[in-house]
């Protein structure tokens, strides 16, 4: 169907969307018609069917809130995720990618980053470029911002994908005349680590009404220092006492291995011998893993080393007797470091009475460094990097009194590389995009068309702490590297010269994402109905867009095994870096998206306005999706307001999601194949190929969504919301690990391909469309404000209560409860609230706020004899004064985490969700902060 016709017919039928919330009405101006958050149809500001939350430029400032990613820690409706540069700094999870740690996303009801809509002045701007997936809040300029309006519904309607968690829309400052500068500065008063620095200069020239044209443009800069786990005392894995403790067989201090399935023929020997005493006396068990210093039980003498906790692993003792091993926890960023630079500029000419055209440019970069712990590896024959026999280092266990140990062979061993540092990354992040554009009205309508073209460019560096993997082996074997370094004392001057020689560094890999867009619309008034205007909105939205994720060419490949090691006659091998992060190659894929949609306003009767829209959306990958929506506003008197809205959505997988883009890896753990097992031996201790990646036949996730909500105000100046909403989802794209894949066999063998023999010959690992879920809850909140003799008294109130999240991967198993209980990605708590009390008076005003997030079930460790225990709530105030009596200047001190409220423990370690006794989506890692901010404008 033509794009002309399509929307000449969504015209005639009269479909609209609804808007929503209230905004404040400028003191002393006309009502002006504006476009609302939810709507493409212009209205007095709070007409609308449906709340859009409102947040200003004032109230962060109040609050002491820079950010966006500061903002969205204090919103109810915004999940539980690993979706800040806290909390995803070292994600591993299933459906993350750590390459874009330190990226702070929007995740509204939960759904993930990729089901909020991110918009800036209304219009979409380019996903993160590593990811491609979700757009990266670092790269808002927050300086610039007049306003945020948050819309808490579905709106596919309206803005075609992503919308299915509701929408963000961060508006500029406009018709800005003068400049103002500003810095912020907050420090944690435990330490000075985890420091923040912020400056801004935003300025502007010119006014449309008297010179017909206006220039704005804003540049910040911020700066923040890293927050590690050895700067808070309770950031630890190693908690034994409550059930935690690392589950890890690598120390500083090598732990000496006995044979296996990859080691043979070394000192340690085998789990059989000759009877008889094997540790000192008394002692006949054949041990096959032993460390010196836990024969005299100093594990803990080398930072971040500890004792193996054997009786909370149900471990067997030939393993775990006298075996150290690592406090990894304890190694990991809390905060990582970061630097940001952001551009805005937006120049609007009156081209005539009704006419005006505007250029907006937006630019910035982010770099995060991340840290992630030094790698560990054991040695193995395959790889022939045992330490060598006549080695300057040779640790000869026989004169410490293991019987069993042969000083006449080779050492196996296991170690953690702390010598050569953490492992850490450059993450860098650059965008632009650049609009142009023209609004105004045409006899009695108002319209607007825009051209914009916008990349994202991440890319990756290694900055220390990586080997490669043939110099790291050759020097193994050297023995000039001593894996056997005792507490106090440190490697060689000539080691160290060998460990530095070993390190890659440079562009590991990189990706970008484009978005190229032509847009328009017109509104206006349709008729007259007895109830009012019946008002229209009819608009068109074409996009291409286009990915790109390549490792550097000609530069690195990463393995996790050693045994990848290049030979003599294996040239091509050479640039292999043991333990990076990579491998995954996406050449430039594209598609085309066009999209028509429409709106109606209708005024039924006095007092019930209906809204309805529709939009088609047509992608060249997939086909089409028609996504209707319909909802209500009725007010039967002035204290009373009924409001609801059923709507449909989508999102459209993503690039990432869709290419195939991983070769086949072998997996390092054995496993028995259930369907061989049984029968034949040598199936059970497998180490299968498998691939982990993207999948072209799959399709957009799609929702069935509505409200149901009631607005009250009993008395002038105050206000109560309930709204209760449900979202149900198909189609859920989901990553099936190869963990999954492995513990569920019976659900997917289908994905266990084999060979004429039966044997698996792959596991086909990553991106599907799973089953479904369902997802209720409810937003509630109320305000008041009170002129007194005092001053000026404000409270507010808003939060989330979550009634059930269910899901499940495939349609045969049952739903699953999500709600309040722990989850290696999202965690859907049962309430959310933040509520705050200002009072202002004549050149003073101060804000304590609060944010409460209720608690959750811990991860299940009864495996191991421990009860399943509820990890406490989390409360924080907040306390800020503003002092405005110097002229044009503003000054704002204050206190984040009032209290020092400590994070609550959790069993979870790292290995599962970023953490180690504590979890980062929920809780604050600074400590009570300082924080202060001046500004200064010239008018």
């Amino acid at each position: 169907m033509k794009l002309q016709r399509l929307v000449g017919q969504l015209a005639v039928v009269g479909l609209a969307a609804h808007a929503a919330g209230a905004l404040a009405q400028a003191d002393g101006k006309r009502l002006e018609r504006v476009e609302i958050t939810g709507s493409s149809i212009k209205r007095i500001a709070g007409e609308g069917a449906l709340p859009v939350q409102v947040i200003t430029a004032s109230d962060l400032n109040s609050k002491g809130l820079a950010t966006a990613e500061d903002m969205l820690r204090q919103l109810g409706v915004n999940g539980t995720g690993a979706d800040s540069a806290i909390s995803n700094n070292n994600v591993f999870g299933s459906d993350t990618d750590r390459l874009t740690g330190g990226a702070a996303n929007a995740n509204l009801r939960g759904f993930g980053p990729g089901s909020t809509l991110v918009l800036l002045n209304g219009r979409r701007i380019s996903s993160q470029g590593m990811s491609g997936g979700a757009v990266d809040l670092n790269a808002i300029p927050m300086a610039a911002i007049s306003r945020i309006e948050i819309l808490k519904d579905g709106a596919s309607a309206i803005y075609g994908t992503d919308a299915i968690g509701g929408v963000i829309n961060f508006i500029l400052k406009k018709d800005l005349v003068g400049a103002d500068i500003k810095v912020d500065f907050s420090q944690p008063l435990e330490s000075s680590a985890g420091t923040t620095r912020r400056a801004s200069l935003t300025g502007g020239f010119g006014t449309l009404d008297q010179d017909r044209f206006n220039v704005m443009a804003s540049l910040s800069v911020e700066k923040n220092d890293v927050l590690r786990g050895r700067d808070r005392d309770w950031a630890n894995g190693f908690q034994p006492e409550r059930g935690l403790s690392p589950d890890s067989s690598s120390h500083p201090f090598a732990n000496v291995l006995g044979n296996s399935s990859t080691v043979a023929g070394t000192a340690l020997g085998g789990a059989t011998g000759t009877a008889g005493s094997t540790v000192g006396t008394g002692d006949a068990v054949r041990y096959t893993r032993i460390n010196l210093l836990a024969l005299t039980d100093d594990c803990s003498d080398i930072e971040t080393g500890v004792r193996y906790q054997a009786q909370l692993w149900n471990a067997t003792a030939p393993s775990t007797k006298y075996l150290c091993n690592t406090d990894y926890g304890r190694q990991y960023m809390l905060s990582p470091k970061k630097e940001a630079y952001n551009l805005v500029t937006r120049g609007n000419v009156l081209i005539s009475d009704n006419h005006t055209a505007f250029v907006e440019l937006t630019a910035s970069r982010t770099a995060v460094t991340a840290e992630l712990t030094p790698s560990q590896f054991s040695t193995t024959n395959a790889a022939n990097n045992h330490y060598p026999v006549g080695g300057p280092h040779y640790l000869n266990l026989l004169t410490a009194g293991v019987n069993q140990f042969d000083p006449t062979k080779p050492i196996a061993y296991r170690w953690r590389m702390q010598d050569f540092g953490y492992r850490t990354l450059e993450n860098v992040a650059d965008n632009k995009r650049l609009l142009v554009g023209l609004d105004g009205v045409i006899g009695a309508y108002d319209y607007k068309l825009g051209l914009s073209t916008a990349k994202a460019e991440g890319w990756t560096n290694l900055i220390d702490g990586y080997a490669n993997m043939g110099r790291l082996n050759d020097a193994l074997r050297t023995g000039k590297i001593n894996p056997w370094v005792k507490p106090g004392e440190k490697q060689s001057a000539e080691a160290m010269a060998l460990i530095e020689s070993i390190k890659d560094r440079g562009r590991l890999q990189g990706g970008d994402t484009t978005l190229q867009q032509f847009d328009g619309a017109i509104s206006g008034a349709l008729m007259k109905l007895p109830a009012g205007s019946l008002d229209f909105a009819v608009g068109f939205d074409l996009r291409r867009e286009t990915f790109e994720f390549l490792p550097e060419t000609g530069t690195f490949t990463c393995s996790d095994s050693l045994a990848d090691a290049p030979t003599a006659a294996d040239a091509s091998k050479s640039k292999i870096v043991y333990n990076c992060p990579g491998n995954s190659a996406i050449p430039e894929v594209s598609r085309d998206v066009k999209a028509v949609y429409a709106e109606l306003a209708v005024p039924v009767f006095k007092g019930l306005d209906l809204q309805l829209a529709v939009r088609h959306d047509k992608y060249s990958d997939f086909g089409g999706t028609t996504n209707p929506k319909i909802a209500f506003r009725y007010q039967p008197n002035d204290m009373v307001v009924f409001r609801g809205s059923v709507n449909t959505g989508f999102k459209a997988p993503s690039f990432q999601q869709l290419s195939p883009n991983t070769a086949p890896r072998l997996d390092t753990a054995d496993w028995p194949d259930p369907a061989l097992c049984p029968t034949d031996p040598s199936q059970c201790t497998l180490r299968v190929n498998y691939i982990d990646s993207g999948n072209p036949s799959l399709t957009p996730e799609k929702s069935k969504q509505g409200t149901l909500g009631v607005v009250v105000s009993p008395v002038r100046d105050m206000t109560m919301y309930l709204d209760y909403w449900r979202v149900d989802l198909d189609d859920r794209i989901k990553k099936l690990t190869l963990s999954e894949l492995k513990n569920n066999y019976a659900l997917f063998a289908d994905r266990f391909k084999r060979d004429a023999a039966g044997k698996v010959t792959l596991v086909e690992a990553g991106w599907v469309n799973a089953a479904d879920s369902t997802t209720r809850g409810v937003d509630w909140g109320a305000s008041y404000q009170l002129q007194h003799a005092s001053g000026l008294w404000k409270a507010n109130i808003n939060g989330t209560h979550m009634l059930t999240h269910k899901e499940r991967t495939i349609a045969t198993q049952p739903l699953v409860e999500q709600v309040g209980e722990f989850g290696t990605r999202t965690l859907y708590l049962r309430n959310k609230f933040n509520a705050d009390l200002s009072w202002a008076q004549g050149d003073w005003a101060t804000t304590l706020s609060m944010v409460y997030k209720s608690g959750y079930k811990d991860e299940d460790l009864t495996r191991f004899g421990t009860p399943r225990r509820k990890v406490d709530s989390y409360t924080t105030f907040n306390l800020f004064a503003t002092y405005t009596g110097i002229k044009n200047m503003t000054l704002t001190a204050g206190l984040r985490n009032l209290t020092d409220e400590k994070p609550p423990f959790t069993y979870h370690n790292v290995d599962n969700v970023v953490g180690a006794g504590w979890d980062p989506r929920v809780a604050d890692p600074f400590g009570r902060t300082l924080a202060v901010s001046a500004s200064y404008s010239f008018r």
